[in-house]
Order: structure tokens, then sequence, then C-alpha cells
């Protein structure tokens, strides 16, 4: 994700930020995705904040220039999931934020971007294991009202040495 950051390396920290949309299609709920860099992967809608940018700048940012919706107001974390520092990825956080419910006639995503709506069912075939995992997180958030908290996709369960 650095890459859209304008740096040739990743930062010493980065924060991503994510939107869950969700839609019903034939009475099932579906959530928004968009392509991963990695091919035949697909993400929730999203991006990194700029240097100095809040979190909820970042979210209403990139949902917009991403998906080109209007996100609702950033009022509700679904999940926050810390991500350790990889051979090509900063550390950071991944903050999905409670997307809009978007009207099965409502605005669509941009057409020239490959968006698609998917079944949680879907997810599981279509995303890479911390990311499904922040799905079903968000997804169960969402229904609950109670923010998970995550550690490269695995919600944690108690305090680690």
């Amino acid at each position: 994700m650095y890459v859209e950051l304008g740096r040739s390396e990743p930062p010493r920290r980065r924060t991503g930020v994510a939107g869950f949309f969700t839609r019903r299609i034939d009475d099932e709920l579906n959530v928004l995705l968009m392509p991963t860099a990695t091919a035949g992967s697909w993400q929730l809608p999203g991006g990194d904040a700029q240097t100095d940018e809040f979190m909820h700048e970042a979210y209403v940012r990139e949902i917009a220039e991403k998906t080109g919706l209007s996100p609702a107001a950033p009022e509700e974390i679904l999940v926050v999931d810390h991500v350790p520092r990889g051979v090509t990825e900063a550390e950071g956080l991944d903050v999905v934020f409670k997307g809009a419910d978007v009207v099965p006639y409502g605005p669509e995503p941009h057409t020239a971007t490959a968006y698609r709506w998917a079944t949680l069912k879907e997810t599981d075939a279509l995303c890479l294991g911390p990311e499904r995992d922040r799905i079903h997180s968000a997804h169960e958030a969402w229904l609950t009202g109670r923010t998970a908290y995550l550690i490269w996709g695995e919600r944690v369960t108690g305090r680690r040495p």
C-alpha cells in the first residue's frame, strides 16, 4: 500500500483505512470489495493515510477516490487490526470503519475499476486470510456493536507477554 504514498520504501509506521459497505442482493448480505495488488485477490475498499492526516479524513478521502461513493460519517470503528512489520509492509494499523448500507439502486462504485459485491461466504475464497478475517470480524462488530481488535487478522483474546 505504501506505493500510493509516493515512497520507494514503506514508511516506518502506516495507518490503513477501509470501509465495510453492505447491500442486500437476493435477500442476502453482500460486501463491497476492490481488487488488491495480488492478482485474483480482493479486499475492502480503502487505502493509507497520508503523513499528518487524521484517520477519519483519510477514510473519507480514500473511499471517495477509490469508489466514488460518499461514505457515511466515520463515526463507528468496526475493526482495529495491528499489522506487524513484514518483508514489504511497514508495521501499522488497519482500521475498518462502518460504511454506508448501499441501497440496491443507489450509487454504484466507479465502473472503470473492477469492484464487486460478494456474499460473506464468497469472501472466504476471494480474500487472503487476514483480509477475510477482517471482513468477518467487521460483520460481527456490525451486528454486535462491539469493535474487534485483531493482530494480523486474528482476534486478540487476552494480554500477550
